[in-house]
């Protein structure tokens, strides 16, 4: 199962002409302004008429989130928005 990214990484281009993330210490993003990194990317892209390497589940999605493979490598996934899990209230009785 797929994990949150805990670092920083910055925006590159590979070989293919495409736009990844990478780890970097000194990066300007991470999994907290991950919108504004995806945002980022789709800007780059476009001036630099280079594809944006995002990931896409098939029952689709528009929430970017930095997320980290297998070998812990961030990645940037396009889900659908969660929801809050609802929190049931526990009431406690004392009975001795």
């Amino acid at each position: 199962m797929a994990k949150i990214y805990q670092g920083k990484v910055s925006v590159f281009s590979n070989s293919n002409k495409q736009l990844v993330v990478k780890a970097d210490d000194a990066g300007k993003f991470d999994s907290n302004n991950t919108a504004e990194l995806y945002t980022t990317m789709c800007e780059l892209g476009k001036k630099h008429k280079m594809e944006v390497r995002v990931y896409k589940p098939e029952q689709g999605g528009d929430t970017p989130v930095l997320m980290a493979d297998r070998w812990g490598k961030p990645y940037i996934a396009l889900l659908p928005e969660r929801k809050a899990p609802s929190i049931a209230k526990v009431t406690v009785t004392k009975l001795a």
